[in-house]
């Protein structure tokens, strides 16, 4: 296992396309601070109204998470994919490699190069961030527990893909279901959380008839769509086991359940990671 953990890292430390992925994390964390701090230069008028928390890097640290589950995607798809391709994975069998350490190889590695880029991010943007948009004022154990949060999420997703990667030998079509199950795991992150936070009542508002042209008050009314009962308990479910909608948790602050989604992450790694060895195992490998 040792020995394949070495030429892993070796691999990895040469590859061009986990050095692209770090360029664009880092690239990612510095356009997004100096776009809020152009907009902040621009209108500092209207930001001079608002609470310091829309005009610093509160709101940036993290939201880089909802992009960088798609360089995860792409990447691993490409760095497993690639071994398929050429044999590699068939040549480390002919010279006494077992599945399980080539499985659990894999998935480390992956792991480790994910987190880096999503490490890589948040540092970036706290630093630039400190120098050009006042920091933040989130504390330093607040964004530790956000940011570990976020490592389990991302390794929870980093075993769902391997998986997936590693129980398709065409790198071609392993790429596409890669990013095919992210994006579907993102809208319905979107789609969970939007509904979740969605309203149980509309406040009133104020209306023009138009034909009296006069005012008309509307008052309180219940919404229809807020989710109630069993069917929201099913929602909040899936908001705290769903890696991907952990990460859009993270990313816009709404997560306080820590503990609990760090325990269903480790149940999806464990889960995943046993059943792709299963998997890997009895695949017939060309």
């Amino acid at each position: 296992m040792s020995k394949l953990l070495s030429a892993e890292f070796a691999r990895l430390c040469k590859s061009f396309l986990f050095k692209f992925c770090l360029v664009f994390s880092a690239f990612l964390g510095i356009f997004c601070v100096l776009m809020l701090w152009w907009d902040v230069k621009c209108n500092s008028a209207l930001y001079a109204k608002l609470d310091i928390t829309y005009s610093n890097a509160d709101n940036l640290i993290f939201a880089g998470g909802l992009y960088l589950i798609f360089v995860i995607s792409v990447f691993i798809s490409i760095f497993v994919g690639t071994e398929y391709s050429d044999g590699t994975i068939r040549n480390k069998l002919t010279i006494g490699h077992t599945r399980r350490n080539i499985y659990l190889s894999k998935f480390i590695v992956c792991a480790t190069a994910n987190i880096l880029v999503y490490l890589l991010y948040i540092v970036v943007v706290l630093v630039l961030g400190n120098f050009l948009i006042n920091g933040t004022t989130m504390t330093i154990i607040e964004i530790i527990s956000f940011t570990m949060t976020g490592i389990t999420a991302i390794l929870a997703l980093t075993a769902l893909l391997v998986l997936l990667s590693l129980s398709n030998q065409n790198k071609a079509i392993g790429a596409v279901v890669l990013l095919l199950t992210t994006l579907i795991l993102f809208f319905v992150a979107l789609g969970i959380g939007q509904r979740l936070a969605a309203p149980e009542y509309y406040d009133d508002s104020i209306v023009i008839d138009a034909e009296t042209n006069k005012p008309i008050t509307i008052e309180k009314q219940k919404n229809p769509s807020y989710l109630t009962g069993t069917k929201r308990k099913i929602y909040e479910f899936l908001n705290n086991f769903l890696p991907v909608a952990q990460i859009y948790q993270i990313a816009m602050h709404f997560s306080d359940n820590f503990v609990l989604i760090v325990i269903y992450n480790c149940i999806i790694i464990i889960v995943t990671t046993g059943t792709g060895i299963v998997i890997f195992q009895k695949k017939n490998l060309k």
